[in-house]
């Protein structure tokens, strides 16, 4: 088990370029293919670092928000299910995605991505 401190609250990274392992194993990766309205995102946790995927240390959900309105969630079993999600979004230029992901020892994570 990671001897990194148990969290709550939403925590984000100030910067991927320098942040730690900790940080990088926890801060949700977006991508997002645009054609017209239809935008095809993928979210995955551990894309930056590995993240573990052990019965007593897992990412419990994925959720993608839209313009701050939930618009997808994602719940996964321990050791069964990667943490790693695609889903289609109709969505207006200039939409802002957001991807929350909530480990079961270190808290929610977010990131943002401009579409």
């Amino acid at each position: 088990m990671s001897d990194a401190p148990i969290l709550g609250g939403l925590h984000r990274a100030e910067n991927l370029e320098t942040a730690d392992d900790f940080t990088k194993k926890h801060t949700p990766f977006i991508a997002c293919e645009r054609e017209g309205a239809v935008c095809t995102v993928t979210v995955e946790v551990g894309h930056y670092v590995s993240h573990p995927n052990m019965a007593d240390h897992f990412i419990e959900y994925i959720e993608v928000h839209a313009d701050d309105v939930p618009v997808a969630r994602f719940d996964f079993s321990a050791v069964a299910v990667s943490p790693k999600i695609t889903c289609v979004l109709n969505l207006d230029p200039d939409t802002k995605l957001t991807a929350y992901e909530s480990c079961n020892l270190h808290g929610m994570w977010a990131a943002d991505l401009m579409v």
